[in-house]
């Protein structure tokens, strides 16, 4: 095992699926959309039974500060908006996507350039990244725009972004 100089641990890398053949898998017939997947209040359906979406439309929005959006990853047709059995087993809110093809929402900018908007307000970056449903990859799922919201006497001028692979199994 290798260690840094000073200090920490550099463990082996366990790639168990690094020498395998990455495949392309098919769309699903369904998608299930947990309604919980965050920490804090559960997300607001603002779709019905048989609205279509696209992949990036905005299918339930934050219930409560501590919240987040959640967008659509398919394009298809709401089929209903039920509860489904989380990995704890209980029964919590989702939203149920028959799939149909690959259409997305034509907002979402898709090309190789981004468009860079640097005149932003605090404010207009902290809605926009809760608009965006964007959240922590930890096991709570903690809302950013609340990480971005601090009391009104502290300020923010530090932003550090850990992009450091956490679990030495992961092969993405």
């Amino acid at each position: 095992m290798n260690t840094f100089t000073i200090g920490g641990v550099h463990p082996e890398p366990n790639k168990l699926t690094a020498d395998k053949k990455k495949e392309t898998l098919g769309l699903p017939k369904q998608a299930v959309f947990p309604l919980s997947q965050h920490i804090g209040a559960p997300a607001v359906p603002c779709v019905q039974k048989g609205d279509t979406v696209r992949v990036g439309t905005t299918i339930a929005e934050p219930g409560g500060f501590m919240s987040a959006s959640i967008h659509s990853s398919v394009s298809g047709k709401v089929a209903k908006i039920d509860t489904v059995v989380d990995a704890s087993g209980l029964r919590k809110p989702a939203i149920f996507i028959d799939v149909e093809g690959d259409e997305w929402e034509p907002s979402i900018d898709r090309t190789d350039t981004l468009l860079l908007q640097n005149n932003l307000s605090r404010e207009e970056i902290i809605e926009k990244i809760k608009n965006s449903g964007v959240v922590g990859m930890g096991g709570a799922c903690f809302p950013t725009h609340v990480k971005l919201s601090p009391p009104k006497d502290c300020m923010i001028d530090t932003l550090i972004i850990n992009a450091v692979e956490c679990e030495p199994y992961l092969t993405a």
